[in-house]
């Protein structure tokens, strides 16, 4: 259940109908079958967007650029969206990314520590980096000089841009599944 009730399908306006299409029929349908409920609702975040159609569009926009458009590697973005929602404790974020971080190398032992709240064993450097950079930006709100450089000399200056707009989007979805006490669909891991 969630605190925002749902938008129903048959109660769409044409700006909901039109960013539902969007949604069900974008990118993300092919790499998550969640998306859409028995009934047609939208899960996750995507019911908030459906609320505020006109902002609404816009953070799916942001969220199709970011996952099916940049060039950070899929292990990378992926290490970096869990590594955030164990931060935040958002267990639809964790349901929704922890198999994509699976299907896109991220190992179990490293999948279990980040959601156990423990430091991964991290071997290649440019993980160590994207971990350090999100796990230190999540727990104090700022990252040092020196977790910084790490990380620009590990996936430079683009790559480092894009994990900021990651972190700071996904930090946003944490905030909206976790105010409006939103849970994975049913059969999704929710380890908190």
């Amino acid at each position: 259940m969630t605190r925002l009730p749902y938008v129903e399908p048959a109660q769409f306006s044409p700006e909901q109908k039109d960013l539902y299409d969007s949604i069900v029929g974008g990118p993300r349908a092919g790499k998550r079958g969640s998306l859409v409920d028995g009934a047609g609702h939208l899960t996750g975040p995507f019911n908030a967007f459906l609320r505020l159609p006109a902002l609404g569009k816009h953070w799916s926009q942001i969220g199709e650029t970011l996952r099916f458009r940049a060039s950070l590697p899929r292990r990378l973005f992926e290490l970096a969206v869990i590594t955030l929602a164990a931060g935040w404790h958002c267990n639809h974020e964790w349901a929704a990314h922890s198999g994509l971080a699976r299907d896109a190398g991220v190992g179990g032992d490293i999948i279990d520590a980040v959601r156990q709240g423990s430091t991964p064993q991290l071997t290649d450097a440019r993980d160590k980096a994207v971990y350090d950079f999100v796990r230190e930006l999540v727990d104090r709100r700022s990252v040092s000089d020196a977790t910084y450089k790490t990380a620009l000399e590990q996936i430079g200056d683009e790559q480092l841009t894009e994990l900021v707009h990651a972190v700071a989007y996904y930090s946003a979805l944490a905030t909206m599944l976790n105010a409006f006490a939103v849970i994975p669909p049913k059969g999704m891991e929710a380890p908190w």
